[in-house]
C-alpha cells in the first residue's frame, strides 16, 4: 500500500534555510551557561559539574525514546529493517503506512524498548562511575561535594533545552518524517559517548590540578562548545535526509547475544 504521505508536500525541514532553530540553539547554550554560573559565582565543584552532566544524558536518552517512536521515514534506514537481537530475528521496520503529522506508532514499541533497556544500562553504568569519582581519581580531594539542589536546577535548565528542542526541531520542523527507526536510536550515542569521554578525560586532568576555579571554567566552556557542535551535526543530517529523494534499501542490524 502506498504511503499516506506520497504526496504530502516538503517538510518544515527541508524547506529550511537554517539546520537548527536558532531558539533551540540559543535555549541549549543557556542551559549550558547555568554551571557556569555554579562555578564561579557558587563555587561549584568537579563532582557537581559530573553529575550536572550525567542527568543531562539521561534527559538525552528519555526524550530519544518518543522520537524513536515517531520515526516514520526511511531515509538512512530503508523500506525495512531486520534486527538480530540474542540470535532471533526481529523486524524493526518503519510504519508501513505513515500518517502525516507527529504520531507514536505501536510498531516502533520493541525498537524503542530495545533502546531504552540499552541505553539505560550504558547510563546507570556511567553514573556508578560518576558518583565514585572521588574514589580513584587522582588528587580526589579537590573533587568536592554535590549540591542536590543546584545540579537539579541545573537539571531542569537541560530538561528545557532538550525539550524544547524537541518540540521545536523534532516536531515543529518535522524531523520525524525523514528519520527511521533505526538511525535515530543511534543518534544519542554519536552525541552523547565522544561528549563524556571528552568530559571524563577532562575531568581526571582538572582533578589532577587541583581542580581550581579557572580548569572548571574551561572545562565547562570546552562541554558548551563539544553540545553545540553535535547539536548542529544532528539537525544537519536530519536536514540532509529531508533533502534526500527516499530509496527502498533495506537496512541489518546486528546485536551481540547478551548471555555471551
Amino acid at each position: 500500500m502506498p504511503s499516506s504521505r506520497s504526496s504530502s508536500p516538503p517538510s518544515a525541514v527541508s524547506e529550511s534555510p537554517r539546520v537548527s532553530s536558532p531558539v533551540a540553539l540559543a535555549a541549549l547554550v543557556v542551559a549550558n551557561l547555568v554551571p557556569l554560573v555554579g562555578v564561579v559565582w557558587f563555587d561549584w565543584s568537579l563532582k557537581a559539574l559530573l553529575v550536572a552532566y550525567w542527568l543531562e544524558s539521561g534527559v538525552v536518552g528519555l526524550l530519544n525514546v518518543p522520537k524513536i517512536l515517531a520515526a516514520s521515514g526511511r531515509g538512512d534506514g530503508g523500506s525495512s529493517i531486520n534486527a538480530t537481537i540474542n540470535g532471533r530475528q526481529v523486524d524493526l521496520s518503519p510504519p508501513d503506512d505513515p500518517r502525516d503529522g507527529f504520531h507514536l506508532y505501536p510498531s516502533n514499541v520493541p525498537i524503542a524498548g530495545f533502546f531504552a533497556m540499552h541505553y539505560g544500562i550504558f547510563w546507570v553504568v556511567h553514573g556508578v562511575f560518576v558518583w565514585s569519582f572521588d574514589s580513584f581519581a587522582v588528587g580526589a580531594g579537590a573533587v568536592g561535594g554535590v549540591p542536590l539542589g543546584a545540579v537539579l536546577l541545573a537539571a531542569g535548565a537541560t530538561v528545557l533545552s532538550h525539550g524544547g528542542s524537541f518540540a521545536v526541531n523534532f516536531v515543529g520542523r518535522e524531523e520525524y518524517r525523514s528519520v527511521s527507526p533505526g538511525a535515530q536510536m543511534s543518534e544519542p550515542y554519536r552525541r552523547v559517548i565522544v561528549l563524556h569521554l571528552t568530559i571524563i578525560l577532562g575531568a581526571f586532568l582538572v582533578a589532577a590540578s587541583g581542580a581550581p576555579a579557572a580548569a572548571l571554567v574551561v572545562m565547562v566552556v570546552v562541554k558548551t562548545a563539544l553540545d553545540a557542535g553535535a547539536h548542529l551535526r544532528e539537525h544537519a543530517r536530519a536536514k540532509k535526509r529531508a533533502n534526500r529523494p527516499e530509496e527502498p534499501v533495506g537496512e541489518r542490524i546486528e546485536v551481540g547475544d547478551a548471555s555471551a
